[in-house]
């Protein structure tokens, strides 16, 4: 079989180069769209990052299958829109959001993120609801996520902490309710404040 001429190896060879280059280029401007969405979110420019945040994620909506080759990188932007979103109150949208990248990239509920955000949320409905039934099925499933996160990842420190206080708050059922949701509510306005700036501004269940 005989060798392609030089001739046309030469422009194949370039233009295998051009290609190359041009989509370095365009991965190290995404990343940096989400460093600004980041610095923003520091700033507590939330707005802001939100924007920043959306803008980059077009990648993904346009070509869903980058989320399998960019798995990491789709991770860090899901999760980076989710703690922006509990950090505001967004429950609902965290859960919306949650889904959706399950939708795109059915790894992510692999993760210990995943479950930390997912038993935040429902951590969080304790103290938003009345119903003590509602307030319990919460608690349950804060802590079967928490416990499915440490599953994954059993060295991580904020899901243990978080994992420990549900169980206390589980172990104090036993009081007038009155007494018990005041206590529930001392603990986690007490928690402490540290922030990790390895993991950017973390919301309160996740300070320790």
């Amino acid at each position: 079989m005989p060798f392609p001429s030089k001739k046309l190896i030469w422009p194949v060879l370039l233009a295998l180069v051009l290609v190359l280059s041009v989509g370095s280029m365009t991965y190290a401007w995404w990343l940096y769209q989400i460093e600004r969405g980041n610095r923003a979110s520091r700033k507590g420019e939330h707005l802001a990052a939100a924007e920043i945040y959306h803008t980059a994620e077009a990648l993904f909506r346009r070509l869903p299958w980058l989320a399998h080759l960019l798995r990491d990188d789709y991770q860090r932007l899901t999760f980076n829109q989710v703690r922006l979103l509990y950090t505001n109150g967004q429950d609902d949208e965290v859960l919306e959001k949650l889904e959706e990248g399950l939708r795109r990239a059915p790894f992510l509920a692999e993760g210990a993120e995943y479950s930390f955000w997912l038993g935040n949320v429902f951590l969080r409905r304790t103290i938003q609801t009345r119903d003590p039934e509602e307030k319990l099925k919460a608690l349950q499933a804060a802590v079967e996520e928490y416990e499915k996160g440490l599953m994954a990842q059993p060295e991580d420190w904020d899901l243990k902490y978080n994992y420990e206080l549900v169980k206390y708050i589980l172990s104090q059922r036993g009081q007038e309710k009155k007494e018990a949701g005041e206590k529930v509510k001392s603990i986690l306005d007490k928690m402490r404040p540290t922030i990790d700036k390895s993991r950017e501004a973390l919301p309160p269940e996740r300070r320790g």
